[in-house]
């Protein structure tokens, strides 16, 4: 955490920055390593003035103190509404001050400027995100952990599924195991789809049973020490049809070959173009709903994103690089009978693409 907060300073001194607002709870833990704020409250902020200074209420005194360093200020608030004062009060003698632009809200941004008169407020995105972007050893590892409880926890669950079952008892079950199996939480709602349900790629899990002859589509993952997981499977209730079949083989293949297509400095658009173009020479290329992956870490949606390449002009595709780790989930959906998704994850390593833990091993009938 050291390191990052001296290269953070680093970043602000070459773009002749005094000071930083940072209120993203994620990036205030990667910076500094501390995690015990409610996502939903403003109960701590990181101000970097330009040395760094976590303002905290007494709530979270205990954690917070641990952390205090030569590069780590700790200052706790006797109330939680004076936590902007100190902000404030340590950056006033600064000319010219960054924040987050997706983050801090209109109100708050009126009240600094308010108490801040003489000090330029600068809007910043995904200042500290790029710097997140790029992944250390162990990062990797504990992604690949979570990533491993995961697709344990998937053919556990398999295991229990019956006709009949609803996908929130599916999804409840799920849960368990995963917790069960050494996850610290759910990354995200877990979604089990059903039927037709399974053509939704974002459908919210339901009341919805699974018949026989049904395809069933898991997407979830576990949190491993912060670190999130992102898997989808497709098995299928019952013997399946030579076109469930074929399309599963597709989605297969347009994954594997995208894979093998990921090497360090290849323009992130060029894998998900190449799973279009297997979709395309069948005609199914619209039916492919989404893009081909996105960057997992902290957060289960970060940079890089793989997808197809804007045509405007300022946007230009991001390029895939050593350390970074993403997911590759081609998918098919269908409204007449639902979809099919395979989900894995990949980080770049010695120049080519490198599967964290298992890919699927094919067709799953239950």
């Amino acid at each position: 955490m050291q390191n990052r907060l001296k290269d953070f300073v680093k970043k602000l001194k070459e773009k002749n920055l005094g000071g930083f607002i940072v209120t993203n709870p994620v990036n205030i833990f990667y910076l500094s390593g501390f995690r015990g704020i409610s996502p939903q409250e403003r109960e701590s902020i990181l101000i970097f003035s330009p040395r760094a200074t976590l303002i905290t209420a007494k709530l979270y005194q205990a954690e917070a103190l641990k952390l205090q360093s030569k590069d780590l200020r700790i200052t706790i608030a006797d109330e939680k509404n004076k936590i902007f004062d100190i902000a404030q009060k340590l950056l006033r003698n600064a000319k010219k001050v960054g924040f987050e632009g997706n983050d801090l809200k209109y109100t708050e941004f009126k009240e600094f400027k308010k108490k801040l008169p003489k000090v330029k407020l600068n809007p910043f995105k995904n200042f500290i995100e790029d710097m997140r972007i790029l992944k250390t050893a162990d990062e990797i590892r504990k992604i690949e952990k979570a990533q491993i409880i995961s697709q344990k926890a998937f053919f556990e669950i398999v295991k229990t599924i019956k006709a009949g079952q609803t996908e929130e008892e599916i999804s409840e079950k799920l849960y368990k195991i995963i917790k069960s199996l050494g996850a610290q939480e759910l990354a995200f709602k877990s979604i089990v789809a059903t039927g037709k349900n399974s053509a939704l790629p974002h459908y919210v899990s339901g009341k919805s049973k699974v018949k026989k002859g049904d395809v069933l589509l898991f997407d979830f993952g576990a949190k491993y020490k912060n670190y999130c997981a992102d898997l989808s499977r497709t098995i299928f209730a019952g013997k399946v049809s030579d076109e469930k079949r074929n399309i599963y083989s597709l989605v297969k293949r347009a994954q594997k070959e995208a894979i093998q297509k990921i090497i360090h400095g290849i323009k992130s658009h060029k894998p998900h173009e190449h799973a279009v173009d297997i979709f395309r020479k069948e005609n199914l290329d619209d039916y492919f709903l989404h893009g081909l992956g996105h960057g997992i870490g902290l957060a289960v949606h970060e940079a890089p994103h793989l997808r197809p390449q804007s045509k405007s002009k300022k946007s230009t595709s991001e390029t895939l690089r050593e350390g970074m780790v993403f997911s590759v989930e081609p998918g098919l959906y269908f409204p007449k009978w639902g979809g099919v998704r395979i989900e894995d994850l990949v980080t770049i390593k010695n120049g080519r693409a490198k599967v964290l833990g298992k890919l699927s091993s094919g067709i799953l009938e239950i």
